[in-house]
């Protein structure tokens, strides 16, 4: 029986997908509607990741300090104060200062917990309870966004100007939730510089000593390139070349992730064999990606669905063998380290496949990212075949 945390860890993942989903696929929308050029659209984006690769680690430090259930109450009551910001302050500074707290917010909550979560697991449970944790956050969290994105559609058709408002509404109850969590003990003996210095190294050791640990770092970080090309141009190649109306659009994202709550449990059966895994996950999310490009349009629309949904089933897995792998205290800053790196990969793959579409265009950056996407395990591969004989 899953104990308290655990039931709380899943309502905060779903009502963090709930904030996302809501704005996820309008916020440039009502960013337009108050002014705001393609040029600041773009800039205000660059301000929100820095922001998150720039406090991502000092959060993780903090959770680990002073407490994963304070670090995630002010992560969510920085999503309040964020929310208010956007609804309140309608021109591009206000929207600048929003993008910067809700940044702030999210790091204060992406490592610390999950690092809670699994730290409320019995050390007996861990190894076989963990693929259960995070096949069930994927499902949470898939079903929220799909429920949220549909009512986010439907507030920017109507009610523009109060798209914020729900927010709120989802960020007072998530601060009011995780006040319930309950703070596993954990040692705290050691000073803050001491402690501090501590973390980091701790995290370093850790990825020099454990290959397959460097091997999940590497695809966090490059499975960017495979992704980045298509969560941005797929809308442009559907609408733009294969003249399919924006109306499904909704529509193919909402089977896609109710095919990955299908098949959730399935693929929870596969997590320990991770080398395998990943290496069908990617194959054929790669096979996918070229058929959404090269083939005719009804082989293409299963193609983009079926990036959907391989996308999805990939996180959970490493999230498990991450989490079954560390052993230490400060488990947020371990998170949260993984995290920037992706945050960092994210970043630059965002640049690159920009220029490449710029340059050769949308169909050459989807034939990347298949590329890419079949390189990817065969990195983990080959830095996980250096694994010492006592990993």
């Amino acid at each position: 029986m899953p104990s308290k945390n655990i039931k709380l860890f899943y309502l905060l993942e779903t009502i963090l997908s709930l904030l996302s989903g809501l704005i996820l696929p309008v916020y440039v929308v009502y960013f337009r509607h108050y002014g705001v050029t393609l040029f600041q659209v773009a800039l205000l984006a660059a301000v929100f990741e820095a922001t998150i690769i720039l406090f991502e680690i000092p959060t993780g430090l903090f959770a680990d300090r002073f407490g994963r259930r304070l670090s995630t109450s002010v992560g969510f009551f920085g999503f309040l104060i964020s929310g208010i910001i956007f609804l309140s302050v309608r021109n591009f500074a206000g929207f600048l200062a929003a993008e910067i707290v809700f940044g702030i917010a999210e790091t204060f909550i992406s490592g610390a917990l999950e690092a809670l979560a699994v730290d409320s697991l019995k050390q007996t449970e861990k190894d076989t309870y963990l693929p259960r944790l995070f096949s069930n956050r994927t499902i949470f969290r898939t079903s929220a966004m799909v429920l949220s994105m549909v009512a986010g559609g439907f507030l920017a058709s109507r009610f523009l100007p109060y798209l914020f408002a729900p927010f709120i509404i989802l960020a007072i109850l998530g601060t009011i939730f995780s006040f319930y969590l309950t703070e596993p003990p954990r040692n705290l003996i050691l000073g803050s510089g001491e402690r501090t210095r501590k973390g980091i190294s701790a995290v370093f050791h850790l990825m020099n000593s454990s290959k397959i640990i460097m091997a999940i770092f590497v695809v966090g970080i490059f499975s960017n390139l495979a992704f980045e090309g298509v969560d941005q141009y797929w809308q442009v190649l559907f609408s733009e070349m294969r003249g399919i109306g924006i109306s499904y659009f909704g529509l193919m994202t909402a089977i896609g992730a109710l095919i990955v709550i299908t098949i959730m449990r399935w693929a929870e059966r596969h997590f320990d064999n991770l080398k395998y895994y990943l290496l069908t996950c990617f194959f054929l999310l790669a096979a996918a990606i070229f058929a959404s490009v090269r083939f005719s349009l009804y082989p293409a629309v299963v193609g983009i669905i079926a990036y959907f949904v391989f996308k999805e089933l990939i996180s959970p897995a490493l999230s498990t063998h991450l989490n079954r792998r560390f052993a230490g205290t400060d488990r947020a800053t371990f998170l949260s380290s993984y995290n920037l790196c992706c945050s960092v990969g994210e970043v630059a793959a965002g640049i690159a496949v920009g220029f490449l579409a710029g340059k050769l265009g949308v169909t050459f950056v989807f034939y990347f990212s298949a590329a890419v996407a079949m390189i990817v395990p065969m990195l983990f591969m080959v830095i996980k075949r250096k694994i010492s004989i006592n990993e």
